[in-house]
């Protein structure tokens, strides 16, 4: 569902007479609809003057509902929403705010402003006489790349639409209000249903719908699919996970997962959001599952293919025999990598663990109202967030009243999901991988020096064979010219593996991020308030976008090993 952002003056001499106010925002929510809106949810602070109009006209167009945002918990708007036409509404703690030297109201218009599509605003183009008013709503829509559609009730019921794309890569907030003043309106344009459609995003949106009704199909029919493919997953795409478990033991020192709060888990927002994630989670899963295995199979395949092919060197009649495995082996072998190279499986993974990280961020963020945008630096474009995005919009925001005790729940489990347990997850895994690259190392060594060994022992087997009149059996012959094939084929086998799933470099990048987030839980304290706790959700979500859209860049180096 998309989601309208409102912002307006309240005061009198800002506003003027109601009536080219109201005709200026039917011409807007009219010019929504006929831009191809059909169903969407307007966020606002209700509050007297502008807002009141625009609830009342929202209400006239007909477009969805309203879900109200109150800067204090006991504000008196807010006290009366369900029997002002609100369905829903969230309250924030002003007070609590206040005490921290904070602004109320701009964060209620930052809270309203991140989670919409497009802001609409009455305003005069002047600028702010008090943090969070309607300048600040334009502002930080722009800076976060966010479009205005502009009603100014001095030139009602014309439309201007603001488009952040538009504005100069160095845009200052100062320095157009500047130019509106002087009345350059070079990064202005006529608000039309073409370039609402453009800001709205409602092509991309549309498609990215479609898709993800065939990809749910997809994995309705994947849930029901042949019992090969279960048979499959229930041993030989556990190939890798015992691989892991073997080399790097089991993730260890990780404690439990803190429960998520009662009533969190009765938002129905959340519960939209934890359902997009344990999906997107579980389709990762089984890709990774199935292309990490392949990647082992793959490489025991060509190991195995050098030890038949040269089983031979002692069992002559082998040959034919050998010569027919090897044929099967590279057969099966070309099959696999050929298939999954077409289907771009090691791209369909990056993907789809990027998609489930990224909701699985913005779930543990949802309930402390910090979203994706708000880690971005400008300028940001609002159309890369697809189809994270489109989630959040049917989520929309968290309802009911951020008192206390809200704040210590949610916030409790919203530091275990994005801190606490991320530092202990990924410290854990970064001993289990370095282990296994540690291992994969002296395997290699091993290997090397136990040829080098067998080498020499030949040759002084073999040197002193003629003095003492002794015979060096063929097999043993067969043995050494079977070593001088395989071990090279296993060396080579050991280092695709590290070259491809990045066991050293994966153990390093944890354990930095890991560090990072152990040093941002020290920093919280025992009792930390809501702007403590968005602050921290703040940088750990930037930490862990870095980490999952540098592994998603590398899916090139996870392209399956060519036999």
């Amino acid at each position: 569902m998309i989601q309208l952002a409102f912002a307006g003056h309240n005061r009198a001499n800002d506003l003027g007479h109601h009536e080219p106010v109201t005709e200026g925002l039917d011409a807007a929510f009219r010019l929504i609809r006929e831009a191809g809106v059909e169903q969407a949810r307007l966020l606002t602070g209700l509050a007297p003057g502008a807002d009141e109009l625009a609830a009342e006209a929202w209400r006239l167009a007909q477009l969805g509902p309203i879900h109200a945002v109150f800067p204090f918990l006991d504000d008196p708007e807010g006290q009366a929403a369900e029997l002002r036409g609100v369905q829903s509404a969230t309250w924030l703690d002003g007070a609590a705010a206040e005490a921290l030297g904070r602004n109320p109201h701009l964060k209620q218009t930052r809270l309203v402003v991140e989670a919409a599509d497009l802001l609409v605003v009455v305003w005069t183009g002047e600028r702010a006489r008090g943090a969070g008013g309607t300048a600040d709503a334009v502002r930080c829509a722009l800076e976060t790349g966010l479009s205005v559609l502009w009603v100014k009730p001095s030139d009602s019921p014309r439309l201007r639409l603001i488009r952040p794309e538009k504005l100069p890569s160095d845009f200052d907030f100062l320095e157009f209000q500047e130019g509106l003043g002087a009345g350059n309106l070079s990064h202005v344009e006529e608000a039309t249903e073409a370039n609402v459609r453009e800001a709205l995003n409602l092509e991309a949106l549309a498609a990215a719908e479609a898709a993800d009704a065939v990809d749910r199909q997809a994995r309705a029919a994947g849930d029901k699919s042949t019992r090969l493919d279960a048979w499959l997953h229930g041993w030989l795409w556990k190939t890798y996970g015992a691989f892991r478990t073997l080399m790097g033991g089991r993730v260890t020192g990780m404690a439990a997962a803190h429960p998520v709060p009662e009533d969190l888990a009765e938002q129905g927002g959340f519960q939209l959001l934890t359902a997009a994630y344990m999906s997107a989670d579980q389709h990762a899963n089984r890709l990774s599952a199935v292309h990490r295995s392949e990647q082992i199979l793959l490489l025991l395949a060509m190991v195995t293919a050098a030890i038949v092919g040269s089983a031979w060197t002692i069992w002559p009649g082998f040959k034919i025999t050998a010569v027919f495995i090897e044929l099967m082996l590279g057969l099966a072998a070309l099959w696999v990598w050929s298939s999954a190279a077409r289907a771009r499986q090691h791209e369909r993974w990056g993907e789809e663990r990027h998609l489930a990280e990224q909701l699985r961020l913005i779930r543990a963020c949802w309930p402390l109202g910090v979203s994706l945008v708000s880690t971005r630096t400008p300028p940001i474009v609002r159309q890369a967030l697809e189809p994270e995005q489109a989630i959040l919009r049917k989520a929309g925001l968290p309802h009911g009243k951020f008192d206390e005790f809200r704040v210590t729940s949610w916030g409790r489990w919203a530091l275990s999901e994005l801190v606490e347990g991320q530092a202990a997850y990924h410290l854990a895994v970064s001993k289990r991988e370095g282990r296994i690259a540690h291992r994969i190392h002296v395997a290699e060594n091993a290997a090397f020096v136990f040829l080098l060994a067998l080498f020499a022992s030949y040759l002084v087997a073999h040197a002193l064979s003629h003095p003492l009149g002794l015979h060096v059996p063929h097999w043993i012959s067969g043995v050494v010219a079977m070593a001088g094939t395989v071990v090279p084929a296993f060396a080579a086998a050991t280092m695709a593996l590290e070259a491809k799933l990045e066991f050293k470099e994966q153990s390093a990048r944890s354990e930095r991020i890991g560090q990072r987030l152990q040093g941002l839980a020290a920093q919280l304290g025992p009792s930390p308030s809501l702007d403590d706790l968005q602050g921290a959700a703040r940088a750990a979500m930037r930490w862990h976008l870095a980490e999952t859209s540098h592994w998603r860049d590398g899916a090139g180096r996870r392209q399956l090993f060519r036999p």
